[in-house]
């Protein structure tokens, strides 16, 4: 197990930076509220692999400075967006036009890879003087089990990159399932502790060693750095794609029920993730919609339009070796709602 330290202090005046990661639909927005009800003293960076933001209107921050990181995953596509981002929120708390924040907290899109996420910290000069990787914190999914590790290359170097492993929906599998994922998580990351979600606000200010996932330990002297071998990672190399949608209509429930079965259908096996807000008939807010694999969409009414913005908006994720296929799914589920409404 890694040399875990319960002490804040780092022995500069580095901002200490948490990278919540985990995969699509594993519950990371949950154990950032979570934190968020107890702590009022973070930033908050969220990155998301479609061109539409969702996850930030989902976070119940009061007082905290949230961003969004939208349209790529940080670990490749947005890395340049992430340290300009990062620069940006230094400043703006050296001036006093954010709360002073002690620590930044940045949750990953599902398709990041912990080591590419962490290289703009270790890379950029301007940075490594004012940001930590405090520590990389992963979410993994136990209704998804031990099938999720086999069949996302993703999840897999996401657990094998984090310093402490968190087991979201354990109340949904059978303790026979929970034990087999248990024993292949500590398979693949011997140096990680594993806790069932949420994970208590005690791990915000635990402080690892930063490890390569390749040769183990990475360690710095006289300026050298010692960068982990970084993969050649995009969202291609991935298969994972994503496409958006904005719609002005609004339909009854029935009809959205119908039309979300028909785009369920369109995508089949290669469906990962759906997450949305829809506008139905006779509801004030939006409907939240949020779609993981091949289970049922899971649905929660919103009382009000969290951005004053009405308009239906919709992301979905697949998994396909054809990057068009998402896109013309979407283009043909928008055509069928316009026939609905």
């Amino acid at each position: 197990m890694s040399q875990v330290t319960h002490s804040p202090d780092i022995q500069d005046d580095r901002l200490p930076v948490i990278v919540l990661s985990g995969f699509l639909g594993s519950g990371k927005t949950t154990q950032l509220n979570h934190w968020l009800s107890q702590r009022q003293d973070l930033a908050v960076v969220i990155n998301e692999l479609g061109d539409i933001g969702i996850d930030q209107h989902l976070t119940e921050a009061q007082g905290v400075p949230v961003t969004l990181l939208a349209g790529g995953c940080v670990c490749c596509v947005v890395q340049g967006s992430l340290s300009s981002t990062l620069r940006n929120l230094f400043m703006a708390r050296k001036n006093g036009e954010i709360p002073p924040f002690n620590k930044l907290v940045l949750e990953t899109t599902g398709a990041a890879e912990p080591s590419g996420v962490v290289a703009p910290l270790q890379q950029d000069p301007w940075l490594r003087k004012r940001f930590v990787c405090q520590s990389v914190i992963t979410l993994v999914d136990a209704q998804a089990g031990v099938a999720a590790l086999e069949r996302h290359p993703e999840c897999l170097e996401q657990v094998q990159g984090a310093d402490q492993l968190l087991i979201s929906k354990s109340d949904l599998c059978t303790p026979d399932s929970l034990a087999e994922l248990k024993a292949q998580l500590a398979l693949l990351n011997p140096d990680a502790s594993v806790l069932l979600s949420p994970g208590p606000t005690s791990l915000l200010d635990q402080v690892f060693p930063r490890r390569c996932r390749i040769t183990g330990p990475l360690t710095l002297s006289t300026g050298v750095s010692l960068q982990p071998q970084l993969s050649s990672v995009s969202v291609s190399r991935h298969q994972l794609h994503s496409a958006s949608l904005r719609w002005e209509g609004r339909l009854s429930w029935p009809h959205w029920q119908a039309a979300l079965q028909q785009l369920g259908n369109q995508c089949g096996e290669s469906l990962v993730r759906l997450k949305g807000l829809l506008k139905v008939e006779g509801l004030d807010g939006p409907l939240l919609v949020q779609w993981t694999g091949q289970g049922e969409p899971a649905l929660s009414p919103m009382n009000a339009w969290p951005d004053g913005d009405t308009t239906t908006r919709l992301v979905v994720i697949v998994r396909h070796d054809n990057p068009d296929f998402v896109h013309e799914q979407v283009a043909h589920w928008q055509a069928l709602l316009q026939q609905l409404g």
